[in-house]
């Protein structure tokens, strides 16, 4: 097992630690709160934007990309000191997507993988090029501490906007970390302790080492509940009730973020039933809408309500009570009615990959523009600059034609921006 290297600090004791997780609990809803706020205020400036700002706001959109991808400028005085938080990030988001070609706003919809331990010629081109969002690492791309923190340092120094750096990082046979921090129990062990306080353990000891090798973002916890004899993750969920996969899952969560690391709750709209993988081909689920508002649906209503949700993943899956035709990653009644409207959720939505098997039917390009019209806001899946640019090609078609409209890109990569700004991937200036 790579340890970490001696100079670096140890982490923090139980105490430390437990006092930080109840800190970043209290903060969570507030948060919460801001950001939805300082989404709608950016909506309400675009909208509101006079007349010259919107002519050179398209003319900049009309230009070639620079091939350098200078970074985009910091804060700039814009008068006198604002002491509004919401509105000051929502200021710096307008701002940053005034100065953003649409190829750029496209770009940062975008999560890439990659085959590689260090920043390849072609994750360089996606990033510093092509204006990936997001990066998103597996097993593979890890092999140690020293190696995968100097790659995370190499990619966001390529980027024009930081990026999100994403793993999976859960436990059991989802441990991205093992080659650093060895075996991890997995969900299922930690429910059978029956002891909510190892699930916050948990998510503390993970953060801290996601935290230290530059990762920003862990694509868990998973808060499907096992509630059929054949599933293909059991090992992956915390039980077989809603109430207790939201009470283990809310408190990884909690620790998690409390070490300053984005949380993502998955696999909406659950995976506990189905006995297909939709790595494979997509599953099929006919529960009743009242069986899915009552087992599937309710951790994430009961976390969405305690302010706690930065991320939520959409997953492949058809689920006929609510769509017969459209899986739930590409239906608009899953994510833009069920999910954001019913259940009030209003954050950044990821997709899971778009390269699974469960989309056969579709491109990775068409399925991203599909996702996008849905309701989500990252896109999970190009594995390298030919994938990207298809993507990234299939977007801007769409909207040219206005089956995307420029005002939906804008809502998502404004929740995007509101979201880096608020976990601190972007500084934001107080004279805001």
């Amino acid at each position: 097992m790579n340890m970490p290297p001696t100079e670096h600090h140890p982490p923090e004791s139980r105490r430390q630690a437990e006092t930080s997780a109840r800190a970043g609990r209290n903060g969570l809803a507030d948060r919460q709160k801001k950001r939805l706020l300082s989404v709608a205020l950016v909506v309400i400036v675009l909208v509101s934007l006079p007349l010259g700002a919107r002519v050179a706001l398209h003319f900049l959109q009309g230009q070639p990309s620079s091939t350098a991808a200078p970074r985009l400028p910091g804060p700039t005085y814009l008068g006198p000191k604002n002491h509004d938080p919401e509105r000051a990030i929502a200021r710096q988001v307008d701002h940053l997507l005034a100065q953003m070609t649409l190829q750029q706003e496209l770009g940062q919809l975008i999560v890439v993988a990659f085959n590689g331990t260090t920043l390849t010629p072609d994750l360089q081109n996606m990033i510093a090029h092509q204006y990936a969002g997001g990066v998103m690492l597996y097993a593979y791309n890890i092999t140690g501490y020293a190696q995968i923190k100097a790659l995370d340092a190499a990619a966001q120094a390529q980027a024009k906007v930081p990026l999100f750096i994403a793993t999976d990082q859960e436990g059991g046979l989802v441990n991205r970390l093992e080659s650093i921090i060895g075996p991890e129990p997995s969900a299922l062990d930690i429910g059978n302790t029956n002891n909510p306080e190892n699930a916050l353990k948990s998510g503390i000891k993970d953060g801290q080492m996601l935290k230290r090798i530059g990762i920003n973002v862990d694509l868990a916890p998973v808060v499907d509940v096992h509630s059929a004899p054949q599933t293909v993750i059991i090992t992956r969920m915390f039980g077989t009730t809603p109430e207790k996969v939201t009470t283990f899952a809310g408190a990884y969560l909690n620790g998690l973020q409390s070490q300053g690391v984005i949380g993502c709750l998955k696999h909406w709209p659950g995976l506990g039933a189905s006995p297909v993988d939709p790595h494979d081909a997509l599953p099929v689920i006919t529960r009743s809408q009242q069986e899915l508002n009552e087992i599937d649906f309710a951790p994430y209503r009961a976390l969405i309500r305690q302010g706690d949700v930065n991320m939520i993943m959409s997953t492949h899956e058809l689920l006929t009570a609510y769509d017969k035709t459209m899986p739930s990653s590409l239906s608009p009644i899953l994510i833009d009615q069920v999910l954001r409207n019913d259940l009030g959720y209003q954050g950044v939505v990821i997709t899971d990959g778009l390269y699974m098997g469960a989309l056969g039917h579709w491109t990775i390009a068409q399925a991203a523009v599909l996702a996008l019209i849905a309701g989500n806001d990252l896109l999970l899946g190009p594995w390298d600059s030919y994938q990207t640019q298809l993507v990234l090609d299939a977007l801007q078609a769409a909207v040219a034609s206005g089956q995307i409209s420029k005002a939906r890109v804008d809502l998502s990569v404004a929740r995007i921006l509101t979201l880096k700004i608020e976990e601190g991937l972007i500084p934001v200036s107080p004279n805001w």
